[in-house]
């Protein structure tokens, strides 16, 4: 009767674990879409399946607790099977807020292969090899030899270290740097179309736009996203450029865009300054004079590029001083 009410029991942890967890990772996924800033979304998934794997290995571990002997960690264990484990299933996250190229090529590179899926699925064997670790040791010889445990508890400690310090100091091992920019007015002749009316109809719209191209090295992806409504990159004009436009233009860019290549990033900002529809079904801004354009292109540099790296890490560049000819 005791045996029936545990596995019933454990069985009805299991489901309360996997209802409200998913529940959870939902709302965490409509937060992240929001907001543009899927890490709570990812830190919550590695935390979530290590503790599906470590809730699996229960029993087993509660059982070795009942036993008499001194308690004991099998670091061998950890070192071989955990570690690995638990980096790789940790690799999202390591990709997505990496600032070292060297660690970031690697961690896409794993994360790549192994999709989502192969992160979770190797997440819950990481928890379960980790709870399983850990047991009581009757009297009698040691299955694994005392030296080797101890060398490996010393590896895994230095690795675990030697990790957690690299991660604190990456920022200044692989500071991000802002090298260069180019800024020009286009005109976006090929008519992209724009879904309107809940998306049954596609307006085509020449548009005419203001593009910045800014070049980083090492810069983590995290900054590229936004909070709410505000860009955490985004570009502050000075006067002689606000006073072109009636409109604060510079509020809210229109597009954004980046790709990367080993340590060097280049992100596309893009602000509409004018909006034709050829087939008349919208009403068309005009862009402003040939006059007005060319002063506009004049000052274009005449402005700060912001970085929001955090709450209490912003970096401001005079564009001027980076200006790329």
């Amino acid at each position: 009767m005791r045996k029936t009410i545990a596995y019933l029991g454990y069985g009805l942890g299991l489901m309360l674990l996997v209802y409200y967890g998913l529940n959870y990772q939902d709302a965490l996924h409509i937060e992240a879409g929001r907001n543009y800033d899927p890490f709570p979304l990812m830190l919550f998934s590695y935390v979530y399946y290590l503790i599906i794997g470590m809730y699996i290995a229960l029993p087993g571990f509660i059982r070795g607790m009942a036993l008499k002997g001194t308690l004991s960690v099998n670091w061998l264990k950890i070192l071989i099977l955990g570690i690995p484990m638990l980096l790789i299933s940790a690799s999202g996250i390591l990709f997505y807020y990496s600032v070292s190229p060297q660690l970031n090529s690697l961690t896409r590179w794993i994360y790549l292969k192994l999709n989502m899926n192969g992160t979770i699925l190797i997440g819950v064997a990481c928890g379960y090899t980790l709870l399983n670790s850990i047991a009581k040791k009757e009297s009698e010889p040691d299955t694994v030899p005392v030296v080797k445990s101890r060398v490996a508890k010393i590896v895994v400690l230095l690795i675990l270290g030697s990790s957690l310090l690299y991660i604190a100091l990456s920022g200044f091992l692989h500071p991000m740097k802002f090298v260069g920019v180019q800024a020009d007015i286009v005109k976006n002749d090929d008519q992209t179309g724009y879904l309107v009316n809940d998306g049954k109809d596609t307006v085509y719209f020449i548009r005419t736009e203001i593009n910045y191209r800014l070049k980083f090295e090492n810069m983590p992806i995290r900054s590229i996203r936004q909070s709410g409504r505000d860009l955490k990159i985004k570009v502050e004009p000075q006067e002689e450029l606000r006073s072109l436009f009636s409109e604060d233009i510079f509020k809210q860019p229109d597009g954004c865009g980046f790709s990367s290549s080993g340590k060097e990033t280049e992100i596309t900002l893009t602000y509409t300054i004018g909006s034709i529809d050829p087939e008349g079904n919208n009403v068309d801004i005009l862009p402003p004079s040939l006059e007005v354009l060319e002063e506009i292109k004049d000052h274009l540099y005449n402005a700060e590029l912001v970085v929001e790296l955090s709450d209490t890490d912003i970096k401001r560049f005079n564009l001027l001083d980076y200006k790329r000819n």
